[in-house]
């Protein structure tokens, strides 16, 4: 958001966090240099919405690793190649970015469950689908899917719940529910049915991050058994109820 448009207290705070960061040469200058060891060109004029992107983007690579220190909003700008007080302008605090980060995380695992719901014709395979996406995406990403649902979110007790990061991914998780046990997905079986999944799967993944040398049976075979075992105790429609 251009600062003209925020409220005067918002302006105020930032100003104050530009002014009171300490003098920082532009990358490329005494080494200081990007990702890649080159300085980051200039965005042309109007394209300052690139930037974000690109301070975005850089955040999200300091978030691969689950063991990665804290992130700071002066080590996402020596990461994406820029002055600290170019990462002021778009973002007021550490937690304004992650939740930014956070929010791309959802979009991308969101993409990933449709597109793999999408492939299957049958309603109750679509929701094994998805969740394996789930599973294979937190396992693969296993830094960011801390980032997403092991860690508190930043400012959450500011966003109202419907607007949560991920919030549209488990509104998914609700009609693929309700199409497969056959209701409406504002039914509250298809609800309690959808976090059931939700909780489980989120299982499957923490533990196997946490106990990674435990012998945990195939993903696949897991994550089958434990959904089929949900939607079969949900409705006449589950694969076990057939």
């Amino acid at each position: 958001m251009p600062a003209k448009q925020m409220p005067a207290e918002q302006r105020s705070a930032r100003q104050r966090a530009i002014a009171q960061a300490p003098p920082e040469q532009e990358p490329g200058q005494n080494g200081q240099n990007g990702r890649n060891g080159t300085a980051r060109r200039r965005n042309p004029r109007g394209q300052g919405g690139r930037l974000r992107e690109d301070i975005i983007e850089a955040a999200s690579r300091l978030l691969t690793s689950p063991g990665a220190p804290p992130l700071t909003l002066r080590a996402v700008a020596r990461e994406a190649g820029v002055a600290a007080t170019s990462v002021y302008l778009h973002f007021a605090d550490i937690e304004s970015l992650t939740m930014a980060v956070t929010e791309r995380l959802f979009d991308e695992l969101l993409r990933q469950q449709d597109a793999a719901r999408a492939q299957i014709s049958d309603p109750c395979g679509a929701v094994l689908a998805g969740c394996l996406a789930y599973c294979e995406f937190g396992l693969a990403r296993q830094g960011h899917y801390q980032v997403m649902f092991a860690n508190p979110l930043p400012t959450s007790g500011d966003v109202p719940p419907d607007q949560l990061p991920g919030i549209v991914a488990f509104r998914h998780l609700i009609e693929a529910v309700a199409r497969c046990i056959g209701t409406e997905p504002g039914d509250e079986q298809a609800f309690f049915t959808a976090q059931l999944i939700w909780q489980q799967m989120h299982g499957i993944v923490s533990l196997r991050i946490s106990r990674s040398r435990f012998p945990w049976p195939p993903l696949a075979e897991t994550v089958t058994e434990a959904v089929g075992r949900l939607l079969a105790g949900a409705g006449p429609r589950s694969p076990a109820a057939r």
